[in-house]
């Protein structure tokens, strides 16, 4: 006899992204470390008196219960565990938060990337508790891409072999990695990098957290560090990254703004 599939399941997930489904319903898309991402149907979530209602919020960690459906399941209930409000509380936090939410969308398919749920919940929690950006959305970036098979080479040239020094270095997002100056004419796209940049690249793939957060990031080397690191992310996922636009935008235009208000 075949067993029967249960009619409804719990389990903790994040909120990763919403989408309009049919009238006051919608598409919720969560990462559980169970059952991965996956699309559910939240029903009634627009109305004013939905007990869905702010427990479903782009970045809530949550516990839900929902129902087995015909083509898409429904949450039935609900509940907060946290909200991470401080990582909403000022626009460069809200900016990073909402890209590391995407990440973790584009890098699963349905179904799948359970194992990215604690990376993700632990850069959230990171952010929300005021440790430095860079580190934490950098950190996590590296986690992405070594689950994923796309850990760039960033000590040896992608098409020799030999040792790089960070002086000497040139980037090749589309081959993944450093090259000597001698080598370029043998792979595709390249870019300039500093010296300073690779080197902190090279201790966030490699050093602890703690260790990392002791390194001192101005904001012209993570302006630079984040243009590195998200013109790679697009070339993996083979897609533009509007959160990561955003991020850059609002680095541009802090960074700016802090140029006109500093004394003489």
């Amino acid at each position: 006899m075949t067993e029967r599939r249960p009619r409804t399941y719990s389990t903790k997930a994040i909120v990763i992204g919403q989408r309009d489904y049919v009238d006051s319903a919608r598409i919720i898309t969560i990462l559980s470390p169970e059952f991965g991402k996956r699309e559910i149907v939240a029903r009634g979530l627009l109305k004013p008196k939905s007990r869905l209602a702010g427990h479903l919020e782009p970045g809530t960690y949550c516990q839900l219960e929902i129902a087995v459906g015909r083509n898409l399941d429904i949450i039935r209930e609900a509940q907060t565990i946290e909200m991470f409000r401080e990582a909403r509380s000022d626009l460069q936090s809200l900016t990073i938060f909402l890209y590391a939410l995407d990440l973790a969308d584009k890098f699963s398919l349905e179904d799948t990337g359970g194992e990215l749920f604690n990376p993700l919940l632990t850069v959230i929690q990171r952010i929300a508790g005021g440790y430095p950006h860079s580190v934490s959305i950098r950190s996590f970036e590296f986690e992405l891409l070594d689950s994923s098979g796309f850990r760039p080479v960033l000590d040896q040239c992608i098409h020799c072999g030999s040792d790089v020094p960070a002086e000497d270095a040139v980037w090749s997002p589309t081959d993944g990695g450093v090259v000597l100056k001698q080598c370029l004419d043998n792979v595709q796209r390249v870019s300039s990098i500093s010296s300073r940049a690779l080197k902190v690249l090279r201790a966030y793939q490699e050093w602890d957290f703690d260790q990392l957060v002791t390194i001192a990031v101005d904001s012209s080397l993570e302006l630079e560090l984040s243009s590195v690191m998200h013109d790679l992310m697009k070339t993996v996922l083979e897609r533009e990254l509007k959160s990561a636009n955003l991020v850059e935008e609002v680095r541009w235009w802090q960074v700016s703004n802090d140029h006109v208000t500093k004394p003489n």
